[in-house]
């Protein structure tokens, strides 16, 4: 089991949502929150989200663009592929 599926199994066992079970139940099972969760967290980063990530790596290390962004996505990319890892 990947990290990501393990850690939707764990937030959506039982109830769709804790603090509001009986709303989400009639929308939404677990089956469908899990999958929802696994798919957000399986999908690429915006250019927005490495856009943030190299303004605040920016801020500890000096390096020119493209490098900073390279390693940027190469650490997402190594981050995305443990996360769903079998």
């Amino acid at each position: 089991m990947s990290i990501i599926s393990s850690e939707a199994e764990s937030i959506y066992e039982s109830s769709a949502m804790p603090g509001h079970p009986d709303l989400m139940r009639l929308l939404y099972d677990s089956d469908d929150l899990r999958e929802a969760y696994e798919r957000g967290a399986e999908r690429q980063p915006t250019e927005e989200e490495i856009e943030a990530a190299i303004g605040e790596v920016r801020k500890f290390i000096m390096l020119p663009d493209g490098y900073l962004e390279n390693i940027i996505r190469i650490a997402f990319n190594a981050a995305r592929r443990k996360a769903t890892e079998e």
